[in-house]
């Protein structure tokens, strides 16, 4: 009985299956221990000849069937396939030596899992810039990978190169239909049902089938459509497949807006793409147009306006601390209370959505897009002025906030900054906090005392966060509690127990803007310094940060 079955499903290409199989004989693993079914799917070539004169190693079956799609071939075959494990190959893919060995070595020691093979493309195969450009971000991806840059996902399953236990994949009910990307749908059910995704670079398969730039574009839309199809169906989908259309880069989003805004072709990027000398700015022009390609699609699947705004805009979070009488001189810290009636007004005049922390993570949480243009209002350590300056121009205009208390501390002074300029400053008392709570003000965790939490003991740690979110639950009961890390400082440990410890969401202090794919235990913030022109605060409304984009 074969320990894993290779299973190749096709439709009349008999010379790249040929290749194909031939490649498969090569293997290093023994050839008693894993089986090779072809699942013909309505071939008229001469595929049933070419399979009739084959003399290979290892056991070959085949199974015809009507012509019905590729999901349907690879369904079949699993169903006759007699092996513990399943991997997945295209009829043009070429096998190194180590592809059955290495995927059949991650299964057994795993006892289980979605193991993702390396695929490569050929550079020099291409005769367009488009294309080479193609191939040499497939390349990085691995690398990537093959770094531990990145951890692998649901995303790269792609069923060229794929491997999964046959019982697993017969609970999830085997590949959908009626969806073009049914690799990575099958891929996300399966880590939904429980089983990790391992990366397997000594697994390797080169495609053998090459596109032009034209069908790469085309891909690249028909991706987009697709996903939007696979984000219906799953929402769960969302920031991975449509969660970063404001990426890092200001420039190339401002371009791609531009463009969509008006259709334009593809095609004439490409014809620019050519006249660049260097490789580099050649690979950087292939990504943008690419992910314009891909959100061209998008576009054109998603029906509504409403939609589209909402993919397309992101959610600023505002960050404050301290707020100043007429008398008190402006700081980076300390907003005066005239500047931040400017700022308020600004956000009704723009039609900003004001929206509560609260109200954001609940769309999150539950992988609904949050309206276009939202901002958030957080203040961070939660000082008496809180109450007495900034409460009364948000009741104003009828506006939401978040403060983040230093739990331990309420009815103090801020006694942890040294030599800060916030040094004796009084916080709010519990009665203040009562008071604000039935307006409009809602709070989260801010730790007990306020310390680095990346400079501390993990047992110091762990009381800090958990004895802020006692706290709060005691006093406040808050529907979502949440947290926001002092001075900023976190790492994957702070942030997991963070997460642990029942919260709902965090906030870093790292600046940008919020999009469904950032991840919630490290939302981004954009500090409103007390010194900030409202020209400065418009702009960064609209840039995310406006004091790290005039530094560019």
């Amino acid at each position: 009985m074969p320990a894993l079955s290779v299973i190749i499903p096709t439709y009349n290409r008999a010379e790249r299956l040929r290749a194909c199989l031939e490649s498969l004989a090569q293997q290093k693993h023994p050839a008693s221990d894993f089986e090779v079914l072809v699942v013909a799917d309505g071939s008229t070539d001469n595929t049933r000849a070419m399979l009739a004169e084959l003399d290979l190693p290892y056991s070959l079956r085949v199974v015809w069937q009507q012509n019905s799609g590729p999901a349907v071939a690879r369904n079949r075959g699993v169903e006759t396939a007699r092996g513990r494990f399943c991997l997945f190959v295209d009829d043009d893919m070429l096998a190194g030596p180590e592809l059955v060995g290495s995927h059949l070595r991650r299964q057994r020691q795993c006892g289980g899992v979605v193991a993702v093979g390396r695929i490569g493309l050929s550079e020099t195969a291409h005769n367009d810039w488009f294309g080479r450009s193609y191939a040499r971000s497939w390349r990085r991806h691995y690398i990537r990978l093959d770094q531990g840059r990145r951890a692998p996902l649901w995303t790269d399953c792609y069923a060229g190169n794929l491997s999964v236990p046959r019982a697993a994949f017969l609970e999830a009910g085997g590949f959908v239909d009626d969806l073009a990307t049914e690799d990575i749908e099958l891929g996300f059910r399966l880590q939904q049902q429980g089983l990790s995704v391992a990366y397997v670079s000594e697994a390797y398969t080169e495609q053998s089938d090459y596109k032009d730039f034209g069908q790469l574009i085309a891909e690249a839309e028909t991706r987009g459509r697709r996903c939007v199809e696979l984000w219906r169906r799953h929402p769960a989908m969302l920031s991975e497949l449509l969660g970063d259309f404001n990426g890092p880069k200001l420039r190339e989003v401002l371009l791609r807006r531009l463009l969509l805004a008006f259709s334009i072709t593809p095609f004439v990027l490409v014809w620019f793409g050519s006249l660049l000398a260097k490789q580099s700015q050649q690979d950087s022009w292939f990504r943008f147009i690419y992910q314009y390609s891909y959100w061209r699609g998008v576009r054109r699947a998603v029906a509504d306006r409403e939609t589209w705004r909402r993919l397309t805009h992101s959610t600023t979070i505002l960050m404050y601390h301290a707020f100043g009488e007429a008398d008190e001189p402006p700081h980076r810290f300390v907003v005066p209370a005239h500047r931040l009636s400017r700022q308020m007004f600004w956000l009704r005049l723009m039609r900003y959505r004001v929206i509560s922390l609260e109200e954001y993570v609940a769309y999150r949480r539950s992988y609904r897009l949050p309206p276009a243009r939202a901002v958030v209002i957080t203040m961070d350590d939660g000082y008496r002025d809180n109450r007495t300056v900034a409460y009364p121009i948000l009741r104003r205009y009828g506006f939401p906030a978040t403060i983040f208390l230093v739990s331990g501390a309420v009815g103090g002074c801020n006694e942890w900054d040294e030599k800060g300029k916030l040094t004796g400053r009084a916080l709010l008392s519990w009665a203040d906090i009562e008071e604000m709570k039935s307006g409009g003000i809602s709070f989260g965790a801010h730790t007990q005392m306020h310390p680095r939490l990346t400079d501390i003991a993990p047992e110091q740690m762990r009381r800090e966060i958990r004895g802020s979110c006692d706290d709060l639950a005691e006093v406040l009961s808050p529907k979502f509690p949440l947290f926001a890390y002092p001075y900023g400082s976190y790492d994957d440990t702070v942030s997991a127990e963070v997460e642990e410890a029942g919260f709902a969401a965090s906030c870093s202090v790292d600046s940008g803007i919020n999009v469904p794919a950032t991840p919630l235990y490290t939302l981004r913030r954009m500090e409103v310094w007390g010194t900030d022109s409202i020209l400065h605060f418009a702009l960064s409304l609209w840039l995310g940060d406006a004091r790290a984009w005039l530094r560019r």
